[in-house]
């Protein structure tokens, strides 16, 4: 994969920032706590390839009555989020891996990790983006006081693909923009179509 301008920007820009978390994220796991941290990072890598948990969640809350805007705005905020990210900002910026340099410490790292392989551009994480835009969905779309809790979702996520360094940190934290604002536009694109409409429950937050 041939960098971009964007991706030369990108990597002279936010180097000693990228390596140096990832360098932290590294010592993390030589410790103990790698036993259970490492298969867990490839469990949610697993989970969030292609979204498919995440649509499956959301097709779950649309088919139940006191959660369809909920639903909605979950599928709503991973369709905004892949169309951003997949169909228009990889492309554009073709930032390789952070393995792709066999020569950078990084890639070491990347082999010690378990070597797991992705097959599109780095920046920005889908896998960050689609869940911080479905957490986000829910949390703009409920009034719950443990709302909050989503938050964790995507900070799991975000760690687990530093952890199995198949993304820069920057790559994580535009995935995780992306999605809040996608999230966010899609609870307000819920409201909307649901206002109105007895097939939506009304006690939801509108």
């Amino acid at each position: 994969m041939e960098p971009t301008a964007i991706s030369l920007w990108l990597d002279q820009t936010f180097s000693a920032f990228d390596h140096w978390l990832l360098g932290v994220v590294h010592l993390l796991q030589q410790s103990p706590a790698a036993a259970v941290l490492d298969p867990l990072a490839r469990l949610l890598g697993a989970l969030g390839a292609g979204g498919v948990g995440l649509i499956l969640l959301g097709l779950v809350l649309l088919a139940l009555r006191p959660t369809r805007r909920v639903g909605l705005a979950v599928l709503l905020a991973l369709a905004l989020g892949a169309l951003v990210t997949n169909v228009l900002l990889k492309p554009l910026v073709s930032r390789p891996r952070p393995y792709a340099d066999a020569a950078d410490i990084l890639h070491q790292w990347w082999l010690e990790a378990g070597a797991a392989t992705e097959s599109d551009a780095s920046f920005p994480s889908g896998h960050t983006t689609a869940t911080a835009a479905a957490m986000a969905g829910i949390f703009f779309s409920l009034r719950s006081r443990r709302r909050w809790l989503v938050w964790l979702a995507v900070a799991a996520m975000g760690w687990s693909r530093l952890a199995l360094v198949v993304h820069y940190p920057t790559d994580v934290a535009a995935g995780a923009l992306i999605g809040l604002a996608a999230g966010s536009a899609a609870a307000a694109l819920a409201r909307r179509i649901s206002r109105g409409r007895d097939w939506f429950d009304p006690s939801v937050s509108h």
